[in-house]
């Protein structure tokens, strides 16, 4: 009781704190104009924790009245402009001038290893700071950057609580293996995942030549994210609260009618010229009966799929003395899951201090914990959908008996699995741990010169229980067991994983300006880096029931595995900063970098970068001019490295548990599996870059266009295949390929205000070409790797549409299997064994269709504020791109699955039907190689435009929260993937795009409203 007495002392103390006595009131004007000495109308005049303030009016005055002490700071606020802050003194008047800012020219930019301000910038770095996703229902903070960055591809493909993370790509795909960009938080590498999204402060993207301090993992690109700190001046508390409901963007539609679906069955059998498969007589008894047990209609969607809650809570304390500044949050959320019996609680705690002990000794910790825990269907998502593929209207939930039922009519789909078996029973949670963390030191050893050690660790660990029950599912008439449900016995796994990384780096920095106008600045690193990972699993059946769910209450099959691997990483890094005037730019970056990951031969790598830049604006032949207000040309050209591809690929391993038999006898034993090439070396990427950053009208209109080309070689790839004689399945990994993606970048903002209307609108907009330069052997299959070709590209046969006569059949070329007719598909007769066209539609006719790479990217901003109301929209878009959707569903009857409302009558052809979309009704099974083949027919463009987010605020009034001591209070509504444009059919177009199957977990548009206050 006396620790808890004094806890409650401390709190109330620090509350105490946020409360400044007020002394007497006086009052303030100026003046405010800018650099030619004209007056500025629409200054925001704010004192640094006090409410109220003022505006200039038209001739640049204000006037307010402050209690404030003089050792307070006053702040100037303007689009277009600088922000001016400055003590606000006894003085009664304080006239200010404001200079011109071009848009994030003078703001401050994470980039490796240290700050820049952007106007001395040469590098190609894409940033987004807080506000643009302030109030987004999201819960993974690789969500944040869509649509806001050029040059940077975000691909959501789910929406599963717990497993809705984005794909991100950074100006194309530059390698056949992981192109996942280097991410780091706050220095330390880790994952977006880790990271609550309302404590980040800005995400810095690092798409050129500047990611060679990086070395060998940055030729992906590389991802900073930089956390919230606090602050000089008084403590602040807020607090942040949000509710929404969830629901899907965009579902496959089905026939619900059982009669509906039995007709159209029959219809194909009739297409076919095979007999009806449902008899008229049970046709008429379903269409007639009346009990929902024995005749139900079905929409398994609509049972298994819902609107779902998702809530968000923050709590977060910050502020500091002069000599310590510190912030502290958090964060609660809790999502359901469309999908019923679905949910992830996600915890965040972060806690970031830095403190000047001296003036030469500066020490930090920033660190962030997140806990996770989700539950979904016992066998994963993947598999539920791919039976609500194949679940069919006529099948009931449940008997009248209360069991789970089935059908008693006959179906195709002999092996039913009621969904409602997989969200209702059994078990499958997942606890996931993530630490990511820092200690740093920063000392001055004499004026200019400072060392910093920096000591990081990001550490997660994944625990999965996972039951599947045994489940009997009864026949609705006969109230007898139908079918059993993993009738084999039920099954209990468990699986974990930890992977701790660690890495120490100690660097020193000289910075010097020399005869006023050289500045320079020298930086040596040296980083050591080490991951190590174990993971350990068992499962176990022999189960009594369904209750017991541990895994030491099974009594057979007991299996265990587990393993432990690591990678280690070694640098040497130095860098050279120069500028003349802040005119000439200059940065030089060397890496060499060590990695256990490939052969002693090529273990070691050298990544040097150079980039230029040119302000042609600090020239004095341009000072007269009145069109720019702001001109850079920057260059640049480096190296870096991707060693993504496991942590032995050039080393010879083993198995245990192979078998072999002796005699009439069974042994195991040990067998290499694979063979390898011991002579794989570094990945290597090649960056060059040009570009352009301008701003006009007194900088409120800023335009930044980038030219690049990377070209990555030696492509670490799996080998396609190996001859039989060799004996071993698995293939080597080797520096097998080239990629080149050339490309432009190119985004615009303008700001203003128009009044009391305060706006600010934007887009941007890339291009890129994806080419495979080089491959040894093309890489064939439904995505294929050809030489000349984009990277994964649509390999099959190309449709030209549908035949209409027997005569055109029989004139054309077609497949040797199966049977073709009038109302299926015509395909392009390209080659043949001889190279040229033979009337046969074979192998030797598949061409590249299509592409899944975006060519086009873009996204798009527009914000508004008036009088205390504030509007914000953001889009993202891509567009020349292709997807193909086949498979279960899609398909007519494919594995006793059902089929899309599309093929319904008067969509498909018949002979008077000859303009139909859709070729003639056919069981998967009868026409596999023809119509159902892989082909050009069913790749759907996948472009889309979506409204990512729309957000509408109110902030009240200050002298309404006065009294209550509360110092801001807004209110939104928010609306998450609002609305989507686009000509792709079935299911959403933001999904896996090489991946052909639907059963696949729906994105989700979110409505929410939440509330913000500031203490």
């Amino acid at each position: 009781m006396k620790n808890t007495g004094r806890a409650l002392l401390i709190f109330f103390a620090i509350i105490a704190n946020v409360y400044v006595a007020y002394g007497q009131s006086r009052t303030l004007s100026g003046t405010v104009s800018d650099n030619s000495n004209q007056p500025l109308p629409g200054v925001t005049v704010l004192i640094n924790g006090r409410t109220g303030g003022a505006v200039t009016d038209a001739t640049g005055k204000y006037t307010l009245q402050t209690d404030a002490a003089g050792t307070a700071t006053i702040e100037f606020r303007l689009i277009g402009y600088a922000t001016v802050s400055k003590p606000l003194g006894t003085a009664p008047t304080l006239n200010i001038t404001m200079e011109p800012d071009v848009k994030g020219m003078n703001e401050v930019v994470v980039v490796g290893f240290g700050t820049r301000k952007r106007a001395t910038l040469a590098g190609s770095v894409g940033l987004m700071k807080a506000d643009a996703i302030a109030g987004r229902p999201i819960t993974n903070a690789s969500q944040a950057l869509s649509g806001q960055v050029p040059g940077v591809w975000v691909n959501q493909t789910s929406g599963q609580p717990g497993a809705d993370g984005a794909s991100i790509r950074v100006r194309g795909i530059g390698t056949m293996g992981n192109s996942d960009a280097l991410v780091l938080i706050d220095g330390v590498v880790g994952s977006l995942r880790s990271v609550n999204p309302a404590d980040i402060e800005s995400i810095s993207v690092l798409k050129d030549a500047s990611v060679a301090i990086y070395g060998s993992r940055a030729a992906n690109g590389v991802i900073l994210v930089q956390t919230k700190s606090g602050a000089k001046g008084r403590i602040n508390l807020d607090f942040m609260t949000s509710y929404g409901k969830q629901k899907a963007t965009k579902l496959p539609e089905t026939p619900t009618n059982a009669v509906d679906y039995m007709e159209l069955y029959n219809q194909a059998l009739k297409n076919q010229n095979q007999p009806a498969y449902y008899s008229d007589a049970v046709i008429n008894e379903y269409r007639n009966g009346k009990d929902p047990y024995l005749y139900p209609n079905t929409d398994w969607r609509d049972l298994v799929i819902g609107p779902a809650g998702i809530q968000s809570n923050q709590v977060s304390i910050s502020g500091g003395e002069n000599k310590t500044q510190f912030n502290v949050s958090l964060g609660y959320t809790d999502q359901d899951g469309i999908v019923r019996n679905g949910n992830a609680k996600l915890h965040n705690l972060r806690a970031n201090v830095t403190t000047k002990v001296n003036d030469k000794l500066e020490v930090g910790l920033r660190t962030g914990m997140r806990y996770e825990k989700s539950r979904e269907s016992h066998n994963g998502a993947g598999n539920l959908f791919t039976e609500l593929n194949r679940t069919l209207p006529f099948y009931t939930p449940y008997a009248s008996n209360g069991e789970y039922g089935g059908t008693w009519v006959r179906s195709i789909n002999t092996q039913f699995r009621n969904p409602l078996v997989m969200t209702d029973e059994g078990k499958n949670e997942t606890t996931r741990g993530f630490f990511n963390g820092n200690a740093f030191l920063n000392y001055e050893i004499i004026p200019g010169l400072k060392f910093n050690v920096t000591g990081g660790a990001n550490y997660v660990t994944t625990d999965n229980q996972t039951f599947t029950p045994k489940v009997d599912i009864y026949n609705p008439k006969t109230l007898t067991v139908a079918t059993t449900m993993n009738a084999g016995g039920a099954k209990a796994l468990n699986s974990w994983e930890k992977t701790l990384y660690t890495t120490l780096f100690s660097s020193l920095t000289y910075n010097k300006t020399f005869a006023q106008d050289h500045d320079l600045t020298l930086m040596g690193i040296y980083s050591q880096e080490q991951s190590d990972t174990r993971s350990l699993g068992g499962s176990i059946m022999g189960f009594v029931n369904n209750r017991l769910t541990e895994i030491n209450a099974g009594l057979e099959t007991p299996l265990i595995n587990g393993t432990t691997y690591g990678w280690a990483l070694r640098s040497y890094i130095g860098r050279l900063n120069y500028s003349y005037k802040e005119k000439y730019l200059l940065e030089a970056i060397g890496r060499y970098d060590g990695t256990s990951r490939v052969s002693e031969g090529g273990r070691w790598g050298f990544f040097p970068s150079v980039l230029v830049g040119w302000r042609i604006t600090k020239e004095a032949f341009m000072q007269d001019q009145k069109i720019f207000d702001e001109l850079k040309l920057r260059a640049s050209w480096g190296k870096s490295g991707n060693d993504q591809i496991g942590e032995y690929a050039y080393i010879e391993t083993y198995k245990f548990s192979r078998f072999y038999p002796f005699g009439s006898q069974i042994f195991s034993g040990i067998a290499q599996r694979g063979i390898v090439d011991n002579s794989i070396k570094w990945e290597i990427g090649k960056k060059l870059n040009l570009g352009l950053d301008a701003g006009f009208l007194k900088n409120k209109l800023n335009v930044t266009f980038d030219w690049f080309r990377d070209n990555r070689e030696g492509i670490l790839y799996q080998l396609a295949t190996l001859p039989d004689f060799l004996g071993v399945p698995e293939k080597p990994t080797m520096n097998l390929s080239s990629v080149k993606n050339t490309g432009w970048e190119f985004s615009a903002g303008y700001n203003d205000r128009i009044g009391e209307v305060d706006f600010s609108a934007g887009f941007n907009l890339t291009h890129v070409k994806n080419e495979i330069t080089y491959i040894p052997a093309a890489q064939l299959g439904q995505n294929s790797n050809i030489a000349g070709h984009p990277v994964q590209s649509f390999y099959m046969w190309k449709a030209l549409g549908i035949f209409q006569t027997q005569d055109e059949v029989d004139k054309s070329a077609k497949p040797t299997t199966g049977t073709v007719a009038p109302g299926d598909l015509k395909f392009e007769d390209i080659s043949g064994p001889n190279g040229v066209p033979d009337g046969v539609i074979d192998l030797n006719d598949r061409q590249v269709v299509g592409k899944p790479l975006p060519t086009w990217t873009y996204g798009a901003y527009f914000t508004a504020g008036w009088k205390g109301f504030d509007a914000r929209v953001n889009l993202q878009g891509i567009a020349d791109v292709d997807s193909y959707v086949g498979g279960e569903l899609f398909f007519p009857f494919l594995n006793g699955a059902g089929i899309l409302s599309r093929w319904e009558k008067g969509n498909t052809w018949t002979p008077e039907n000859p303009g139909a979309k859709l070729p003639r009704l056919l069981q998967y099974n009868a026409s596999s190689t023809q119509n159902y083949s892989g082909n050009s027919f069913w790749l759907q463009d996948a472009s889309y435009m979506r409204i990512k987010d729309i957000q509408i605020g109110y902030t009240l009034p200050q002298a309404w929260l006065k009294k209550a001591g509360i110092q801001g209070l807004r209110v939104y509504v928010d609306a998450q993937n609002a609305f989507t444009f686009s000509r792709f059919e079935g299911i959403d177009p933001e999904r896996p795009l090489t991946n052909a199957s639907s059963a696949q977990y729906p994105n989700v548009r979110i409505i929410s409203g939440g509330i913000n206050v500031k203490f």
